[in-house]
């Protein structure tokens, strides 16, 4: 059944309990001269008593991170695409579940986010199991403080030959990987979501070599994303359709309120 029932995250916490919340956050707009290369990569596998740090990140990218859906699941205005720095220190008693709700509560406070929730059947990509199973290192135990253990993408050199763009990633969940597969390569997704069917249980590092969505067109011999998937990760992402819950935005402001 569609919903229709417009979500206001910040109607008064003392109505229904308090909500969990970052210790400190900062939210500000990234400086125009900040390249898309220099950005990193979202994640929210970030340990209690650490901070989130978001760099050159798009509001609708925050918003999918926050409600864990893909770009075709985010209905709203252009500029959506604007980019901020995003520094949000996530409490030493808090739990790492509670980070996605800290971050749309986030959203309501600092953009005062307002939207509506809608089924769609819409084009995915399910990330699966290949034959032969993954080819996933699980991450190591340890400080994730430390530069190798701390989660989340940071793009490299291609070292394979034929590929043009890398990135390694650490403390990966699937469900953090689906979530990168799209962000890494967002020219191959622009028809849909991809969506984490693996069943995989663990924390992973991988590095991910393949070429661009516009050299693939024209024709280039190195690995795509659905190859570099496969070959290098031991997946598959299989196109389907699906009927998944949209997000149309009602109301945001363009300029977050102070810090």
């Amino acid at each position: 059944m569609v919903t229709r029932a417009v979500i206001a995250a910040f109607i008064s916490c003392a109505a229904f309990g308090q909500s969990p919340e970052f210790e400190v956050a900062s939210v500000r707009p990234s400086r125009p001269d900040a390249g898309i290369i220099n950005n990193q990569l979202p994640s929210l596998n970030v340990e209690p008593g650490r901070s989130l740090n978001f760099t050159n990140i798009t509001l609708r990218d925050l918003i999918m991170v926050a409600y864990r859906v893909g770009a075709p699941q985010v209905f709203g205005p252009d500029w959506i695409t604007n980019r901020f720095d995003v520094v949000a220190k996530v409490p030493a008693d808090g739990r790492k579940e509670q980070i996605p709700q800290m971050l749309q509560g986030l959203l309501a406070d600092r953009f005062k986010l307002m939207f509506h929730r809608d089924q769609k059947v819409i084009r995915i990509f399910a990330l699966e199991a290949a034959n032969g199973g993954p080819k996933l290192k699980e991450s190591p135990d340890g400080d994730a403080s430390n530069e190798a253990g701390a989660p989340g993408c940071n793009r490299s050199f291609a070292e394979r030959p034929g590929a043009t763009l890398a990135a390694v990633c650490n403390r990966m969940t699937s469900g953090d990987m689906a979530q990168q597969i799209q962000a890494l390569a967002p020219g191959y997704f622009r028809d849909g979501p991809v969506i984490d069917m693996t069943g995989l249980k663990g924390v992973y590092d991988f590095k991910l070599e393949w070429i661009t969505r516009a050299e693939a067109n024209q024709g280039s011999d190195g690995p795509t994303i659905f190859d570099a998937v496969q070959q290098q990760l031991g997946l598959k992402l299989q196109s389907r359709k699906q009927s998944l819950e949209i997000l149309g935005i009602d109301h945001v402001e363009k300029v977050p309120t102070e810090n």
